[in-house]
């Protein structure tokens, strides 16, 4: 008899608990956020995740960025003999690389998130630059060595005038986004 009571309270307490929650189902955190990518046609699920790679990349590309090291940095590594170059240096091959955007272009071409940041060794002497070229990298991806080969090449063509400096090795950063 003990055990038919037991069993019968039992069943009661099911019911009532059962009936106070009159069959509501209870959800998770997050979960409408589920349910809503659920309720998406292929092509909006398909166009939210290009949105979501693309804002994932896009907060990649900042980091890289933001942890490059820094031109003083470079130099420091560098060792005696080589100086930060100028703003006017930096401008002057900003003015170049801007005269060649196909390097860039061709980088992104490869991968369209490619950001990165770019240090070029410039030596001066008495007459302007005789040699300029990518002393270092920090891209996003393995399509920024196409970036570098091809600013390389550019860079064969491109002489910053005399006055920019005194006769020495200088490193200039740029960042591309």
């Amino acid at each position: 008899m003990k055990i038919t009571r037991i069993a019968l309270l039992s069943a009661l307490a099911l019911t009532s608990v059962l009936a106070a929650c009159k069959g509501e189902k209870v959800q998770p955190e997050g979960s409408d956020a589920a349910a809503s990518a659920a309720n998406l046609t292929p092509e909006q699920r398909e166009a939210k995740a290009a949105e979501d790679y693309k804002k994932k990349q896009a907060a990649f590309a900042d980091s890289v960025l933001k942890n490059s090291a820094s031109t003083k940095v470079i130099v420091g590594k560098l060792g005696k003999g080589y100086e930060v170059g100028t703003v006017a240096m930096r401008d002057s091959l900003m003015a170049h690389i801007g005269k060649t955007p196909q390097c860039y272009k061709d980088g992104k071409n490869i991968d369209p998130y490619l950001a990165g940041t770019v240090s070029f060794f410039i030596h001066l002497n008495p007459a302007g630059s005789d040699l300029i070229r990518v002393q270092e990298s920090q891209w996003t991806s393995q399509a920024g060595n196409v970036t570098d080969k091809c600013l390389n090449e550019a860079a064969r063509q491109w002489k910053l005038p005399m006055g920019m400096g005194k006769q020495g090795a200088y490193v200039v950063q740029v960042q591309f986004k």
